[in-house]
């Protein structure tokens, strides 16, 4: 056998395992970018999930009505306006009537 054959053949199998290497980790990297995407896709229909129950409820359905029709409290609670703190509007009115 001649030296250059040999140095071809090794060559060549480095070759193919680093392919094999690399398309591993394309493949993992475009599984984790569908995870992503999925994730950010839950995170929206949860959302809206959340905001259509408070609907519910304020449309004078109750928590037991809903379970009843199957559907379950969301996990995470539909985002807002935050409600005013009235601890500093009490504490302010306390200190303003001590003076």
């Amino acid at each position: 056998m001649d030296i250059n054959d040999i140095a071809a053949k090794a060559a060549a199998k480095i070759d193919a395992a680093r392919d094999t290497k690399v398309n591993a980790v394309k493949q993992a990297a475009a599984s984790s970018v569908e995870v992503q995407e999925a994730a950010q896709l839950l995170a929206v229909a949860e959302q809206k999930y959340a905001k259509d129950y408070q609907t519910a409820l304020r449309a004078d359905w109750t928590e037991s009505d809903l379970r009843g029709f199957g559907l379950d409290a969301p996990a995470k609670k539909a985002g807002g306006r935050p409600r005013g703190r009235k601890t500093t509007v009490e504490s302010a009115a306390v200190a303003g009537g001590s003076e």
